[in-house]
Formats: C-alpha cells, structure tokens, sequence
C-alpha cells in the first residue's frame, strides 16, 4: 500500500498498541457473543486480532477457501498452468518473494496461517500483519491512483454496504504469489474484499479476484476470521529466515545438475 504523509503519524501513533509477549502466552478464541459489537457512528466495530479458520490455508484449494468455481479448482489459462505446475518443483521454491520478506499481497496475505490486527481510526481501515507488513485503506470510495503505479499490496479503497466494509483494490505489481504452491497472479489483478461481522467474534471474509492476463473467469475464496485474545509478535522477517539458505542451495543444485546436462 501507498503511505501518505498524513497516514505515517496514524502509524507511530498506533505502534505503541502492539506488545510483544512470549509465544506461550498466546490464547485461544475469545467466548462467541451475539451481538455485533458497533462503533459510536453505528458502524461494525472490527478492531481487534484476527486469525483466519482455515485448513491449510496456505493452497487455496483446501479447508473450503475456494468456493468459486464449484469444482473448487483456479480457472487457469493454459501459460500460467503450465508455470504454476514449475513453481511447485523444489527448486522454485526460492523464487517464491515472501521467501525473501517481500509482503504476501492480495488475498494471500489474508489465509497465511499467521495473526493479524484490525483497527479502526476515523476515515481508515488498517491492517498489521505478524511478519511485519500492513494495509492502510481509506474508506472512501476514492479513485485509485494512475495505472503506471505499480505496489506489492496494491492500492485499495473501502466503502461500506449495510454492515460490510467492500474493499477494492487494483494496480498490483504482479510480482507475488498466490501460496506456497506458485499459483499465479498478475498485475492485471483487481481484487473486491467483503468483511462482514456475524457476531461479536466473527467476520465472513470474501474476495473475489479478476485476473484476465492469468485466468479465464473471477474466483472467490471464502472463509471466517476469529477475533483473538491475542497480540502481535514481532516477527522480523530476516532474523527469523532459516528456510531461504536451504531454498537456495535447492536450487542452486538443480542449476547445476541441468547445466551438466
């Protein structure tokens, strides 16, 4: 995401909210409660820590995340099949850019099996993700920024329907990766996000992706994030990198076993 100099001291002013304790003392699921908890203007109070309930949510195709198309398969063009089906190989492993601390993108950023927190300051919608990566979404149902900028979160503005915020977002850069697995996306990407509160605990979170350069219909994933009793870790990403060594002599090793040949 864009940071504009108004939204940079909305962040050291919410750095302070976020402690760092042992990993122990993680807790489970705060008690279901019915009622939506609301805001002072009316609107879903969402702040809090999130995880998402999903199995294996890291492949799209599992624990019920993709519920379009029916056959819960992506509907690929042929090219991005046959390069998917190349990243699953070990040795494409170290191309996968949140193996280098890159941010996961849209909507991967959402199923990672990893905390997040919401917050809910006046005019905004932010995210902050444990591995040290946010989105800051204005709820505005502004215009989105000149085709030729390009970002690895995207740019994304929000609006509300009833009691779901719809978060829009377009000018991806293209370069991430859907999941561990390599499934592709582009920078022709346009994602449309639905979070909706059923309860003081739950939000159904939907996202429907269009992506006319990789495949050949929309498709939404679907699942639920619980609120937590939790904080955020401080998870920094290259101090806590102990695959990308291993990833890389993978690799390398596959090089040099072709270039033999």
């Amino acid at each position: 995401m864009r940071t504009s100099p108004n939204v940079v001291p909305l962040i050291i002013a919410l750095a302070g909210i976020i402690t760092i304790m042992p990993q122990a003392a993680r807790a489970q699921a705060t008690p279901k409660s019915s009622a939506i908890r609301r805001m002072p203007d009316g609107k879903p109070d969402l702040t809090g820590y999130y995880n998402a309930e999903t199995a294996g949510a890291n492949v799209l195709g599992l624990g019920g995340v993709l519920i379009d198309p029916s056959d819960k398969k992506l509907p690929y063009q042929e090219w991005a099949e046959t390069e998917k089906n190349d990243r699953a190989m070990p040795h494409r492993g170290y191309d996968d850019p949140t193996a280098h601390c890159f941010p996961a993108g849209v909507p991967r950023s959402m199923y990672v099996p990893s905390p997040y927190q919401i917050l809910q300051p006046p005019g905004y919608f932010l995210m902050l993700f444990e591995r040290m990566s946010w989105r800051i979404v204005p709820i505005d149902n502004g215009a989105h920024l000149p085709d030729n900028i390009r970002l690895w979160q995207g740019d994304s503005h929000a609006h509300w329907e009833g009691d779901t915020l719809v978060v829009d977002s377009t000018n991806f850069n293209g370069k991430t990766w859907l999941n561990e697995a390599g499934d592709v996306i582009s920078y022709a990407e346009h994602v449309v996000e639905r979070f909706t509160p059923t309860d003081a605990q739950n939000i159904t979170y939907m996202a429907t992706v269009t992506d006319p350069v990789v495949y050949t219909q929309p498709w939404t994933v679907r699942m639920r994030l619980t609120r937590q009793d939790d904080e955020l870790l401080e998870i920094a990403c290259h101090e806590d990198d102990a695959d990308l060594p291993h990833l890389k002599d993978v690799r390398d090793a596959y090089r040099a076993e072709h270039k033999q040949k």
